[in-house]
């Protein structure tokens, strides 16, 4: 009796042991297509594991997606292979095919799951709105177009359609006179629900309506960071330029409706509604410039508002897939690949002037002056058919990551009607 007691109570333990964690059945993972939107940064959570079955027929990569959004290899998978990824809870995991081409991403959950890439899955559609030379008409229509789509993508359509009913209620919070021009930090509304702080220097002695420049900062940067150390705005500033400038390094959506692109847009066009407003500029002569993320955003500006006159992007000059791996991804929307690359937002700022700059020191991986050859070439077309091809202008210049200074002043100088 004790020995069969004993075998009952052996074979319930096993049984009890078959939930463990490495015998238990494996929860499915849903997969997520890239069509759907980018995978998230990953956040902490408790260990467990992934199983990720490449069923396709095709030598597959993985990434992990680090907490900062950007991504870290982790290897290969054969066509029809199996792997087990030790991982956490809330990570993000990445899948791309043999030529880095992100196809699609899995979330891990508390409990060991089972992630299997679909046998089929669908060529990507890339770049349907890509400029195609044709008559100058055509151009102009293409333009039109894309600038619709990409308002509905960013979420913006409603704040443009009612922008004339939204009063920017500016106010003035202190200013400080630092000689040749006076620096007011303001306050203004950028949508009915928020109001963003923006810094505006007026020249000391203003004679005429003058020319002004939206200055872009980069990452991390703050609505100051472009006056810091004698930076751009600041040179801008002394030589007579109105300046503004706002943060746009956000990392978030302040309003839940919106894209955070379209929200860092959004904002930069209401620093171009207060430039507009001043009696001090020149509607006609307001330009805009930045570097890295910054130059982004006066890529962005000038594509989507056609009040600015002159634009200078430094340090971004590059195509998409090169952005896919180690860079910050906040880029990146859902269906902007679908739509277009970076040099078809950059056409659509022809034929107002465009000077772009990258340097022959930029690390391997950014924004590599080849690469953004390659990229101009996709938008000196467009320049062409609409009958100004001097209006682009490109600088490999000898530093890194930076915007070279003096070619940034006599471009503006010489578009905007500051020339000395």
């Amino acid at each position: 009796m004790v020995r069969l007691t004993f075998i009952l109570l052996t074979l319930a333990l096993s049984l009890v042991g078959q939930g463990k964690p490495g015998s238990q059945a494996l929860e499915p993972i849903p997969w997520h297509p890239l069509a759907a939107g980018l995978p998230p940064a990953t956040i902490s959570g408790p260990p467990t594991r992934l199983t990720l079955h490449n069923q396709t027929g095709q030598l597959l990569k993985i990434f992990w997606v680090k907490y900062n959004g950007t991504l870290k290899a982790y290897g290969e998978l054969e066509a029809g292979g199996t792997r087990e990824q030790k991982t956490t809870a809330n990570s993000n995991w990445l899948i791309a095919d043999g030529n880095d081409k992100p196809l699609g991403f899995f979330q891990a959950t508390p409990r060991p799951g089972r992630a299997v890439i679909p046998k089929n899955l669908p060529v990507p559609v890339l770049r349907a709105g890509k400029y195609t030379p044709g008559t100058r008409e055509e151009a102009l229509a293409w333009q039109r177009e894309l600038r619709e789509s990409f308002l509905k993508l960013l979420k913006m359509e409603d704040l443009v359609a009612h922008k004339i009913r939204l009063p920017l209620n500016a106010r003035t919070i202190s200013s400080e006179d630092k000689g040749a021009f006076v620096l007011h930090e303001m306050e203004i509304n950028s949508t009915p629900a928020s109001r963003i702080k923006v810094v505006l220097t007026i020249p000391r002695d203003v004679a005429e309506a003058c020319p002004a420049v939206v200055a872009i900062a980069g990452h991390s940067g703050t609505r100051h960071s472009c006056y810091q150390g004698r930076g751009f705005a600041t040179l801008l500033a002394e030589k007579g330029y109105v300046t503004v400038s706002t943060r746009i390094s956000q990392h978030s959506v302040r309003e839940q409706e919106r894209s955070m692109m379209g929200e860092r847009l959004w904002d930069l066009m209401r620093c171009v509604d207060l430039l507009a407003s001043r009696r001090e500029v020149d509607p006609g002569r307001i330009g805009c410039a930045g570097n890295s993320l910054g130059g982004e955003m006066a890529m962005w500006l000038a594509a989507m508002d056609e009040r600015i006159a002159a634009t200078m992007s430094a340090g971004f000059l590059t195509r998409m897939d090169q952005l896919e791996h180690n860079h910050c991804r906040c880029w990146k929307f859902p269906g902007l690949r679908t739509l277009a690359d970076f040099s078809d937002i950059y056409a659509l700022t022809a034929p107002r002037p465009l000077m772009c700059q990258n340097g022959l020191q930029e690390r391997p991986t950014w924004f590599t002056v080849p690469l953004a050859r390659k990229a101009l070439a996709e938008i000196k077309p467009i320049y062409g058919v609409l009958g100004a091809p001097e209006h682009l202008e490109f600088l490999a210049h000898e530093g890194g990551h930076v915007i070279e200074l003096p070619s940034l002043l006599a471009f503006l100088g010489k578009h905007l009607g500051r020339e000395e």
